[in-house]
């Protein structure tokens, strides 16, 4: 009875655990599909760096709205709603191909409204982690640590398979498979809604009260200020950096899908680390650590190093990347009340979504008309001057170190 007493209170949490990593491998397994089948179909790199700019721009406006929607009918229902959505949609792209009505400008249209359903969807289930987690409880940067590690693990798992499918099946099937993992996350969904508990209601603050929360809260928007220059190497790592190396050298989607592979692989076992051992861990020196990351990840782009070399330094540059993200998230959630929670959230992915957004669009135009080489360098002097800001910005009163010490204040009332 025990034993079964114990189990129902941590369902909830393994549920929403693994609707995140079902979500982390549909997602890295289009960003490896998406540019490379523009690029196959056009061989344009500014088509590439457009579609990946229509599935990211939604979601700044649908961040922002899409919390008022999750105050407005729930946090499940509204994740089912938009899961719902979206694998309507995206299994509209393989009739279309399979019909030869695939024009790039109608499927980013369809990834581009899709995405307006992807932001909603994920702040639920964010939301969602504090809940369960105390419910199991289990500390709330173990929980964030443990959704990152199956980011980072499904970053693995979903650009190698992606590549394999692509290579041996072709693009269609790789879209069909697409289509199934998204009906998959539908599924759990529906079991987490079947299974809530009555919706508590609460006063909603509005987004100028809890702007307002957060620019009172130093040791809230500080973090994220320094957290925003890696927006800038974010999705357009994915999305344009990577398929444009690939394409341009000659690789084939199998190393494509390798490089996503290792750099995940890092981040896997970055987020891992943190969730066993979050508080040995302080802000800046993760900080420096990850723009580290970012520069190395660039410069084995730039000079003409063996296959190996560039797989091994990726799988290194992923491992402050997956620690440190799971931190920035762990800040958030436990900075803002459950009431604010929704709309801080809202407001954190908008401010990410308008920066890569920008950016991958930005960079694609950069490559088209520099090339990929003095892009590059651009971003080798942006990354390597933020290395030393991040030093010097070391301060004795560590954002992670002062919640570190709420947090086991709060795990052990």
């Amino acid at each position: 009875m025990l034993n079964s007493t114990k189990n129902s209170v941590k369902t909830p949490l393994r549920l929403i655990l693994a609707t995140n990593a079902l979500s982390s491998l549909t997602n890295q397994f289009m960003q490896l599909l998406l540019p490379w089948y523009v690029l196959s179909s056009t061989g344009s790199v500014l088509w590439t760096g457009f579609v990946g700019f229509c599935s990211l721009l939604p979601n700044i406006f649908s961040a922002v709205f899409g919390a008022r929607f999750i105050e407005k009918i729930g946090r499940s229902k509204a994740m089912l709603s938009c899961e719902a959505v979206q694998f309507l949609l995206l299994s509209s792209i393989p009739v279309l191909i399979f019909f030869g009505k695939d024009y790039p400008c109608l499927v980013g249209g369809i990834v581009f409204i899709s995405s307006v359903f992807d932001a909603p969807a994920e702040l639920a289930r964010t939301a969602l982690s504090p809940t369960f987690s105390r419910y199991a409880g289990v500390p709330l940067s173990k929980t964030a640590g443990l959704v990152e590690a199956f980011d980072g693990f499904m970053s693995v798992l979903g650009p190698v398979l992606c590549g394999a499918v692509i290579a041996l099946y072709g693009l269609l099937a790789a879209w069909v498979w697409c289509a199934v993992f998204c009906a998959l996350i539908v599924t759990l969904c529906l079991v987490m809604f079947s299974h809530r508990k009555p919706r508590q209601l609460r006063a909603s603050p509005s987004y100028g009260e809890v702007w307002r929360a957060v620019r009172a809260d130093r040791m809230l928007w500080l973090p994220i200020l320094f957290t925003v220059p890696t927006f800038i190497l974010g999705q357009s790592w994915e999305l344009v950096l990577l398929p444009t190396y690939i394409y341009e050298r000659g690789f084939s989607s199998v190393y494509l899908g390798l490089l996503g592979a290792s750099f995940g692989l890092g981040a896997f076992l970055g987020a891992f680390v943190f969730a066993a051992r979050a508080e040995r861990f302080t802000f800046f020196k993760l900080l420096t650590f990850n723009y580290l990351g970012y520069f190395l990840s660039v410069a084995v782009l730039y000079f003409p190093l063996p296959a190996w070399v560039v797989l091994g330094a990726t799988s290194l540059c992923g491992l402050p990347f997956g620690a440190f993200l799971a931190m920035i998230k762990s800040v958030i959630l436990l900075r803002t009340s459950p009431e604010r929670r929704s709309k801080t959230l809202g407001l954190f992915a908008a401010l990410t979504y308008a920066v890569e957004s920008v950016c991958v669009l930005g960079l694609a135009a950069w490559i088209h008309a520099g090339g990929l080489a003095p892009m590059l360098e651009g971003l080798l002097f942006l990354f390597g001057a933020l290395v030393f800001v991040s030093v010097l910005a070391r301060q004795k009163e560590d954002f992670w170190e002062v919640l570190s010490s709420e947090q086991k204040k709060l795990f052990t009332k």
